[in-house]
């Protein structure tokens, strides 16, 4: 199972991918979008919506928008194109987007560290305001544990391995970490939970599905909020 699988949750609805399409894509980089046809099989405007900046500010309603879609991917800024204006944009509507997840919707974020200079000093994940103890950094992932709440999704120190991190979370907001940078609790690679979702942290409520066991990316999960964040490229 995919990350953007966990975050629809079975919904047949599309899901919102957002994502720059016309920045100048930099060395390393690419844009995300045709890997979710070629790669992953989605159909672009039958399973998923690609907008950027300059589309999602022209939306008459945003909230009333997003009830089209079974979740919001947001894609990384070093692999993927995401900028500063996607970033500003979906910080400017936290509530919009907390409003959602507690109604039923998706969220899969992927890693946010300015490392190819997309983003700059926006805050990173600001769409979740207690999220605000993420840090850029570039590691190989070698050493990577799961926690006992990641083996308890069914994931084993080999899935977490063989990739690359951009940043990572020193504080979890409330929520489980899944794993950890060479196993180190103070670098947290991916976080889980299932509950509601506010501005300044969760509040448990339903467990993880036992069904949801594989990730090569990490995951948030909220109740009808599942969320998910994981600052690695791939």
């Amino acid at each position: 199972m995919t990350g953007i699988d966990f975050a629809r949750d079975g919904s047949a609805l599309p899901f919102l991918f957002i994502e720059s399409k016309t920045h100048p894509v930099p060395s390393g980089n690419f844009r995300t979008a045709p890997f979710l046809s070629t790669a992953l099989g989605f159909t672009a405007g039958t399973d998923f919506v690609h907008m950027e900046a300059s589309e999602l500010s022209a939306l008459a309603d945003f909230r009333a928008t997003l009830s089209n879609y079974s979740a919001i991917w947001v894609a990384s800024d070093h692999g993927g194109m995401l900028t500063a204006s996607e970033l500003t944009f979906l910080n400017d509507h936290s509530a919009d987007i907390i409003d959602y997840l507690n109604a039923g919707g998706g969220l899969f974020a992927e890693a946010e560290s300015n490392q190819k200079g997309l983003i700059g000093a926006t805050p990173r994940f600001g769409f979740l305001p207690f999220l605000v103890a993420s840090t850029d950094f570039g590691a190989a992932e070698i050493s990577n544990t799961v926690t006992s709440f990641g083996a308890s999704l069914g994931l084993t120190n080999s899935d977490v391995n063989g990739n690359f991190s951009h940043n990572y979370f020193s504080a979890t907001g409330g929520m489980n970490p899944v794993d950890l940078f060479n196993g180190d609790s103070s670098k947290i690679l991916s976080l889980a939970f299932r509950g509601q979702v506010g501005t300044t942290g969760v509040t448990p409520s339903l467990p993880l599905p036992s069904p949801i066991l594989l990730f090569s990316i990490g995951l948030i999960g909220m109740i009808g909020a599942r969320v998910i964040t994981r600052p690695e490229s791939r």
